[in-house]
């Protein structure tokens, strides 16, 4: 009874085979495997001879049908190719031997014994075995065999890598057991219960076990977990003891292109969502940088301890934080940009003082103030005089593309800063005089006055302060000196007032 219960016990829930490819034999193994012990059961109540004769001869096409099958299964889980050669064979053995079983009362050549109304299974159980018995006996071994080598294999492999002892100390035991019992059947005492199936009940429940226990596929759906995962806002990643991935949400999978069911490592996910995602585990960690092309997934990990084992797996949450990260970097933005001229501003500045004085030893700080702001909003207006700071910021912004390591800043009203890292004295003039060529022009209204200071940082151990005192002191300095150019740009500003009003 306790063979048979296990024998059962698969059928409550088929539905576990549907987690993966890779089960699918195991299904029908499991319904066949079923099939068999009720015809066991049916030979041993019924009185009835014809159905006695008939159940016990079609034991045999179905013990090959199952040895096909288990060998089917372990090259499936093991994600080994079967020659379809070899599928052909099986297929034409196992008609071979429905029709040698259903008309052995012909040629005895399975069982030695033919049919009589008299017939009972003791009669059957005592019979000779025919030439065909035996060779479908060897060939069900062999298949047999190489399935076992073959899982043996792998759970051997498992054990040197993981230390993974249990999976591959229970085959041992299983298959010496087998082994035994059918050695003592055939030469010591006669078991009532044919110990075949006693042998392939026990190892088919013991491969369900031992995949159970390494599978999260299958713990999650024995614990009920997969219609938790199935109905999760969020996406997910389940990962086994060697980083494969087993399991994805659908999301996940669409927005990847993940296949799953090529093995695929949770380093190659990795590699595969840099193009299309940011992952991080904290935001500290992302680039102040935003990328508006990618989505920003916030990653949690849960490890998953899996039984007998000392590895575990791992759970993998993603948060898709796309619209909070695109919030902050707005948010960032407004904090850290002057929204007229689409340049840093002075919080910017303020926030960067730390981080130049301790880190860089050559730095040099360049400060502008504009001529004439205050006239050009009194004559023309103060959107003429919005669009010469524009002027000016898009000129900054264009030299500092041209050149690399400056950083442009509107410190307020008509001041701006340009922050110039590594750079020397030959590197800064070339900036001003660049900028001074790209703000000139013979027409006063487009034309960009400026006076400008600079001071240097040249690996003299100033403080910041210090430096951005001096540039302000020699920006003074020239903007006392200015006073003519103002005038001129006062008085071409009262003639053509009228003409911006």
């Amino acid at each position: 009874m306790f063979v048979a219960s296990l024998s059962v016990m698969p059928l409550a829930r088929l539905d576990f085979f549907n987690v993966s490819p890779r089960y699918k034999y195991f299904k029908y193994l499991s319904i066949f495997m079923f099939l068999w012990t009720l015809i066991i059961g049916l030979v041993y109540i019924t009185t009835n001879p014809y159905i006695t004769y008939y159940a016990s001869l079609t034991i045999y096409p179905l013990v090959f049908l199952l040895t096909a099958l288990i060998f089917l299964a372990i090259m499936k889980y093991l994600n080994r190719r079967v020659p379809k050669l070899l599928i052909y064979f099986f297929v034409l053995f196992f008609i071979l031997d429905i029709g040698f079983s259903y008309t052995n009362n012909l040629h005895q050549l399975v069982l030695q014994i033919g049919f009589s109304n008299s017939l009972t299974y003791d009669m059957i159980s005592s019979a000779n075995h025919g030439t065909v018995f035996y060779i479908h006996t060897a060939i069900c071994y062999s298949i047999l065999l190489i399935a076992m080598v073959s899982i043996m294999g792998s759970l051997f492999n498992n054990l040197k890598k993981e230390k993974d002892v249990f999976p591959f100390v229970t085959m041992v035991l299983a298959i010496i057991l087998g082994i035994t019992a059918n050695i003592i059947h055939i030469f010591v005492y006669s078991i009532a219960l044919d110990p075949t199936y006693i042998a392939l009940v026990l190892l088919i429940t013991l491969l369900y076990g031992i995949f159970y226990m390494r599978d999260l596929k299958l713990i999650f759906k024995f614990n009920g977990n997969e219609f938790i995962l199935n109905n999760l806002r969020e996406m997910y990643l389940l990962v086994n003891q060697r980083g494969i991935i087993i399991s994805a949400s659908n999301e996940l999978v669409s927005r990847f292109k993940l296949d799953i069911e090529s093995e695929l490592t949770f380093d190659d996910f990795k590699r595969l969502a840099v193009e299309k995602a940011v992952i991080y585990k904290d935001s500290k960690s992302i680039e102040n940088y935003y990328d508006k092309n990618k989505i920003y997934l916030h990653m949690m990990e849960k490890e998953i301890n899996l039984p007998f084992l000392k590895h575990s797996g791992k759970f993998y949450l993603f948060y898709d934080e796309t619209q909070n990260q695109k919030n902050i970097n707005d948010i960032n933005y407004v904090m850290t940009h002057d929204l007229m001229t689409k340049i840093y501003n002075r919080n910017y500045f303020e926030s960067l003082e730390k981080d130049i004085e301790n880190n860089y030893n050559n730095y040099s700080l360049i400060m502008f103030d504009l001529d004439g702001l205050k006239l050009f909003n009194d004559y023309l207006g103060h959107s003429e005089g919005d669009k010469l700071l524009i002027r000016f910021a898009e000129t900054l912004k264009d030299i500092s593309k041209k050149y690399e390591n400056l950083i442009p800043i509107r410190m307020g009203g008509d001041e701006f800063l340009l922050i110039a890292l590594n750079k020397d004295m030959n590197d800064i003039e070339e900036i001003v005089y660049d900028l001074k060529k790209n703000t000139s022009s013979t027409n006063l209204s487009e034309h960009i006055g400026f006076s400008y200071g600079y001071s240097q940082n040249n690996f003299s151990n100033k403080r910041f302060r210090k430096v951005l005192i001096e540039a302000d002191v020699n920006l003074y300095t020239m903007k006392t000196s200015r006073k003519k150019a103002k005038e001129e740009l006062e008085e071409y500003l009262k003639r053509h007032q009228v003409t911006h009003i």
